[in-house]
């Protein structure tokens, strides 16, 4: 039987707070195909499958070649049959987990891509720009108000989407797999 061998995923280290919202609407959209990732998914599990029907059919050999084979050769090759069919058994699991990863991320992908909040422009000097040029009075004298909320709008959307990013990032660091593949096992003679 293989041991399940576990890695540590490491935590992201980025600051979001520090990037424009420009960056952040352009991290999750650049790149973003949900569709292909699904694709990728399901050749890890087009995988598991081919890797189980593997571990069946070592199985299968190892059972008839006690009919046909015994004593210290056959045994010896019943053993290396049985390490051949447990790992093949374990990078089963493991690929239909990285399957089910791979579904998952692209999903939280797609999820953060669709909760980032549009960007809101606040440019001070076009702000003035254009109340000036409206010709509107009202406009020129409501303008520091103006400004203050466009400003407060700007920042409430950035804000949101730092924790856009923030919440991808967990949700990623949640679905990658705990295990990963072992090395397959020395079959020859010992």
């Amino acid at each position: 039987m293989c041991a399940m061998t576990e890695r540590e995923v490491p935590e992201s280290g980025r600051r979001y707070d520090a990037y424009s919202h420009e960056a952040l609407k352009a991290e999750v959209e650049t790149g973003n195909d949900p569709g292909a990732a699904g694709e990728i998914g399901e050749q890890w599990a087009t995988l598991g499958t081919r890797l189980r029907e593997s571990t069946e059919a070592l199985g299968k050999i190892a059972e008839r070649s006690e009919d046909h084979w015994q004593g210290t050769g056959g045994d010896a090759l019943r053993g290396m049959l049985a390490k051949a069919a447990a790992w093949s058994g374990h990078a089963t699991e493991v690929s239909f987990s990285v399957a089910d990863a791979v579904t998952q991320q692209a999903g939280i992908a797609a999820r953060a891509k669709d909760d980032m909040p549009a960007v809101v422009s606040y440019d001070p000097a076009q702000l003035i720009r254009d109340a000036a040029a409206s010709g509107d009075l009202l406009a020129l004298v409501g303008l520091s108000e103006t400004m203050s909320a466009r400003r407060d709008e700007a920042e409430a959307a950035r804000a949101k989407a730092v924790d856009v990013m923030n919440a991808r990032d967990a949700a990623l660091r949640a679905a990658v797999p705990a295990q990963s593949f072992d090395p397959p096992p020395a079959l020859g003679a010992s």
